[in-house]
């Protein structure tokens, strides 16, 4: 059998049509492609500003709270110093009025005679018919030794 030329051409026509639709199929998908691509593309794109925004407002934050930061660092060691100069204050006022105590001529004194005083106390609730009389006489009461106590001069 003799294929005529007439049958070539139609082979051919309908081999290149078929072509032409295969072609036609994958650029139609290529194009939808790019689209797609493009969209996404486009949407990172206004994340991205998005998420910039976000940053400049975080590093915003960030400075002011640095500054707040330093600026409460300042008052806290305003504030330290004020506590120092307090502390020292009360220590200075405590010792001072050691000094204007006869009874209690420094600290170990005072305490030992507060804390005879406690146990003697403490002696005469448990045992009432021991006669301490004698023994407290050697140790003045705290509340006594109040009494005697000369006021330092107050600060102007």
């Amino acid at each position: 059998m003799i294929i005529s030329e007439e049958d070539k051409l139609k082979a051919d026509l309908q081999t290149t049509e078929s072509d032409v639709a295969k072609f036609s199929k994958r650029c139609d998908c290529a194009i939808r492609a790019q689209e797609l691509t493009a969209k996404a593309l486009e949407e990172a794109i206004e994340n991205k500003k998005g998420v910039i925004e976000k940053v400049a407002k975080l590093k915003n934050a960030i400075d002011f709270l640095k500054v707040e930061n330093s600026q409460l660092k300042e008052e806290n060691s305003k504030l330290e110093r004020s506590i120092e100069e307090v502390v020292k204050a009360v220590v200075d006022s405590f010792w001072n009025q050691f000094e204007f105590t006869p009874d209690y001529e420094n600290l170990k004194s005072f305490f030992v005679n507060y804390g005879v005083r406690q146990v003697l106390a403490e002696i005469k609730e448990t045992h009432h018919s021991l006669d301490l009389s004698m023994t407290e006489a050697n140790y003045p009461a705290v509340e006594e030794a109040g009494d005697k106590v000369a006021q330092p001069p107050l600060e102007a």
